[in-house]
């Protein structure tokens, strides 16, 4: 893996940081509720026949939805 490369791990990091730094948008999100968004885009994912892009296909995705939550 180069340097420069992202793990899977860093994207859960950055989900991680995103819920600290915003603890607004994701209060009130349910193990439930995070696990099905989870699953249906890494459906939607595969469905491609696709490698998986966790930045833009998970988590960008969720953290947008919680943005979409927060102001909506």
């Amino acid at each position: 893996m180069g340097s420069g490369e992202r793990r899977l791990v860093d994207n859960f990091w950055d989900l991680r940081d995103d819920a600290y730094d915003h603890p607004d948008r994701w209060q009130g999100v349910t193990a439930e509720g995070l696990f099905q968004r989870l699953a249906e885009y890494i459906e939607a994912a595969e469905e491609r026949s696709e490698p998986i892009d966790w930045r833009r296909d998970v988590t960008d995705r969720l953290i947008a939805w919680r943005v979409a939550e927060a102001e909506g």
